[in-house]
């Protein structure tokens, strides 16, 4: 994934990149295109690491855990045998952290739990787990409350879940979902992508969409990003960004 963002400093701008992207600081390299200055904006462009650049140096000692300690709450690491040259120095070892999703899994739903029973005593939260991702969903009467004005409040949670995981954890996305509006909000912007693609190459011309937060930007995005006739890119500054979907001219 490769994400162009900009802002008042160079700061902000990876900031902006990180929210429109949905990962962590440390999941992405940063490469700085104009630092700006007075007049004019910084902008950066943020690019999401391989999966081989998150292994890490193992410790020369590993704290021994004790043995009442749950062992679904250690983080599992892998470590390499140690390989021989023709000397007698062997290769360095190294560590590959394994992701603990149960762990991550019973951390978001305490913390919505938490949230949900705050606005309904009766509120539940429900996970599954599937391949490099974790669904969250609050069900219950009242929770409608934090759904908020054209879904900000869900948004600004989905930042906090997000925050809970731990270095190294980036790969894994957590979704929230309240009481079925974002489901319905994500197929609405799905039909939206495809018919508007559609009409992009029809009409051989670039369709910009209205301005959209940064969550559903990526929708669009990723929806968007395995076709051979279009191609996306978010522009515009603050609450005008927004996505342009433009016709790929076959020769």
């Amino acid at each position: 994934m490769r994400i162009e963002a900009t802002g008042k400093n160079v700061e902000i701008a990876i900031q902006n990149g990180l929210l429109e992207c949905g990962l962590r600081r440390e999941d992405v390299e940063v490469t700085v295109l104009d630092e700006g200055g007075l007049f004019k904006k910084a902008k950066v462009v943020l690019t999401e690491k391989r999966a081989d650049q998150t292994v890490y140096e193992a410790d020369s000692q590993i704290e021994t855990k004790s043995e009442s300690e749950d062992e679904s709450q250690v983080s599992e690491i892998t470590m390499q045998e140690t390989e021989h040259t023709g000397s007698s120095a062997p290769v360095e070892k190294k560590a590959k952290r394994v992701v603990d999703t149960a762990r991550l899994r019973a951390r978001g739903e305490e913390f919505l739990s938490g949230l949900a029973h705050l606005v309904d005593p009766d509120a539940t939260v429900e996970s599954t787990v599937e391949e490099n991702a974790i669904s969250f969903s609050i069900k219950g009467e009242n929770v409608g409350k934090l759904i908020g004005y054209h879904g900000e409040n869900i948004q600004a949670i989905q930042m906090i879940l997000s925050g809970l995981k731990n270095r190294g954890e980036g790969a894994v996305r957590l979704y929230l979902d309240i009481d079925g509006y974002k489901s319905n909000r994500n197929q609405s912007i799905i039909d939206l992508a495809l018919k508007t693609a559609e009409q992009a190459v029809k009409i051989e011309r670039n369709i910009h969409l209205d301005p959209m937060n940064a969550y559903d930007r990526r929708i669009v995005h990723t929806t968007l990003q395995n076709r051979d006739d279009v191609t996306t890119e978010s522009t515009g500054e603050g609450e005008k960004r927004h996505v342009v979907i433009k016709p790929i001219f076959k020769r």
